[in-house]
């Protein structure tokens, strides 16, 4: 018993150095071809904590980008079936914070995911150009997984303050909610909620996982709204009785994109 113990010692001693003496760069050369559309810039440390200048998408799709990503790796992670790190990062006006964990299945799982941006920068990410934006979005996301690269639950809350839409109609929005939680296996559901602004909202939007989505908002022109936002609410739908706009959609979002 006394060998297997110093040898299970011995492997745990030699694991540890591996983890805090060894350089990150050389490892990340190695599972580069494995990482997908994604490019990194800049890999600094070691395996155990490093630091990466830029990480980007090279999908022309979503083309993300973020700096100066920090990350300490969790070795407790592996006694849950992968390799998980918590990481920092700097991109669009904000900072950002999350624990990931990759699975040995190839899961991908976000959990306690935090971030603050400038919907100005964020602007970049539309698929079209079709509108501009003023304001500071932030994100509190307790999960997201991924199973075979595609999303299978998201579950957290995304605010928008001080909300402008700078074009194609300029509105003052206030503050915009949305929170988005699973309901069953194949489908999630955003509450969507705004107020303090020229145009009050409440809806939700229905979306399962294959992209299809049904929508029910009903938005309210304040007193003051200015005519350009009556009439450019008036091109989508027609008000009822009493000015408010009720929009009901169905669709599929990756038809959209």
């Amino acid at each position: 018993m006394r060998i297997v113990g110093l040898c299970i010692l011995g492997l745990v001693s030699y694991v540890l150095a591996v983890l805090v003496l060894f350089p990150a760069s050389p490892i990340v050369d190695r599972i580069r071809p494995q990482l997908g559309p994604v490019a990194l810039e800049g890999v600094h440390g070691r395996l155990i904590k490093g630091n990466i200048d830029r990480v980007l998408s090279t999908d022309d799709l979503l083309p993300l980008q973020v700096q100066n990503v920090g990350w300490t790796l969790s070795p407790a992670a592996l006694f849950s079936g992968g390799a998980g790190a918590s990481i920092t990062f700097d991109g669009y006006g904000g900072t950002g914070r999350a624990k990931v964990q990759r699975k040995f299945n190839g899961d991908l799982l976000i959990n306690d995911f935090i971030m603050n941006a400038q919907a100005k920068e964020l602007e970049p990410l539309l698929p079209i150009p079709v509108a501009s934006f003023a304001g500071e979005i932030t994100a509190d996301i307790s999960q997201i997984k991924l199973v075979n690269q595609l999303l299978n639950r998201f579950d957290g809350t995304l605010q928008w303050r001080d909300a402008v839409l700078e074009s194609p109609v300029p509105a003052s929005l206030g503050n915009v909610t949305m929170e988005i939680k699973p309901d069953g296996e194949q489908t999630h559901v955003v509450t969507i909620a705004a107020a303090g602004g020229e145009v009050t909202a409440d809806g939700t939007i229905n979306v399962m996982l294959n992209g299809d989505f049904s929508a029910d908002l009903l938005l309210t022109p304040s007193a003051d709204a200015s005519s350009a936002v009556i009439d450019g609410l008036s091109q989508m739908v027609r008000a009822d009785d009493q000015g408010r706009f009720r929009i009901r959609q169905t669709g599929n979002f990756n038809r959209l994109m």
